[in-house]
This record gives C-alpha cells, structure tokens and sequence, in this order.
C-alpha cells in the first residue's frame, strides 16, 4: 500500500479500520487565544498555543484559560490550514464512501468550550463533517493531571488496547506529543497485538503489512507532513 492510501484511508476492509488522532491548534487551524499566566491575580506573561505546550509554572504561577474556552473567540478567529481541512476531509469522504469502521478523533489539549455549538460551527464552517459516527473529539484539558503529551498519550491508548485498529496515526505540530505515539509503537503490549491479529484472522507468516502500523506526523508551517 502507497504511504498516501494509508493518509487518505483508502483501504479495504481486509486490511482493517484505522485511526487518526488530529490536534487542532496550529494543526488545523491558525488560532490566536492565549492563556494567561497569573501570580497573584495578575497577568505575568501570555503564552500561545506552542509556547504553552512547554511552559513549566514558577512557583505562586497558575494558568488562566478563559480565552482557550471561548467559543466565539475561536470560531471568529481560526484561519484553516487549507492543506489539513482538505486532507481531513477526503479521509472522511473515503471513510463514507466504503463504509468503514475507521475513525477521525480530534485530540486537542483544550478543556470544554463555553458554547459547544459554536466551537463545531467552526469545522462546519468549512466542510469538516464533525456530525458524523466516525468524528470525536477528545479534549485532555478536562484531565485534571498530567502533561499535556502524557495525557494525549493516555487517550490514544484507550483506543488502541481495544484491538480494533491496525493503523494509528498522529498528526500533531507539537513533536513531544508525536514522541508519546513513538512510545507507544515501541512499547506495545504483546497482548494488544494479539487482539488485531484475533480480530482479523491474521496469519502473520503469509500477511506482509504490520500488524498495527503507527505514524507520528509532524505537520510543518506550511502544512506539509513529515514522518518522524
């Protein structure tokens, strides 16, 4: 199979469902909230979307996240990376199209947004069937612990130890979070694997694809992807 069949999902069934986890901020969209850093009910510093990705709190810091949780906020002022919207949106189509049990989860380190309405009117907006069986979205900023890579860590585990996906992909800009699938990748549990080749009666001495292939994908400034 082409590299681009695996991105665009245009498989058939006896190759088996996929999954990609999607992040959002600067993955999907260009967005322009910040969130606050405070010491003693002051604003001290204002971090965006990458800049809080590795900010480490100082002692008497906490973080203000109003404007991460302002719908309006994001659906006025997210650009689209047009190359991210179409490549989402074909491997939905294609999903559609054959009926698959594939899926697309939106893996975001945002927490609820005040307005759930608005914040899925921005994928509306342009084209992005967020409606459909085979969307969700996973927000780790309800995770009330961990980091911001541990934590997405721990959703894409939930779904893979399920046994029902033989490809896993990361589309991410944020590479410690690309580094959690690789740990994933090396650090299977040889029982998971075993359910994939239970679910899909495969014979691993005559199947010449992975049992379960992973791809960590980096998405650069201009929107292009590299396998890291």
């Amino acid at each position: 199979m082409k590299f681009n069949d695996y991105i665009n999902e245009m498989t058939r069934d006896r190759y088996g469902a996929g999954i990609t986890f999607v992040d959002i901020d600067e993955t999907m969209f260009r967005t322009f909230a910040k969130v606050l850093v405070k010491k003693d009910g002051k604003v001290v510093k204002e971090l965006d979307n990458q800049q809080f990705n590795s900010y480490n709190l100082k002692d008497g810091e906490e973080f203000d996240f109003k404007q991460f949780r302002d719908a309006e906020l994001f659906r006025s002022t997210s650009i689209p990376i047009k190359s991210s919207v179409n490549r989402i949106k074909k491997m939905l189509h294609q999903i559609e199209k054959m009926d698959s049990k594939s899926k697309v989860i939106f893996l975001t380190a945002r927490s609820d947004f005040d307005d759930k309405k608005t914040f899925l009117d921005t994928f509306r907006d342009h084209g992005i069937k967020i409606d459909s069986p085979n969307v969700y979205i996973e927000r780790t900023g309800n995770m009330k612990t961990g980091t911001i890579d541990g934590n997405k860590k721990k959703v894409m585990m939930r779904y893979i130890k399920t046994g029902e996906y033989r490809r896993v992909r990361l589309i991410d800009d944020h590479l410690p979070n690309l580094k959690a699938l690789k740990d994933i990748e090396d650090n299977l549990p040889k029982e998971i694997e075993m359910k994939v080749i239970e679910k899909y009666n495969i014979d691993t001495s005559l199947e010449k694809l992975p049992v379960i292939s992973f791809y960590a994908l980096w998405i650069k400034d201009d929107g292009s992807l590299v396998r890291v």
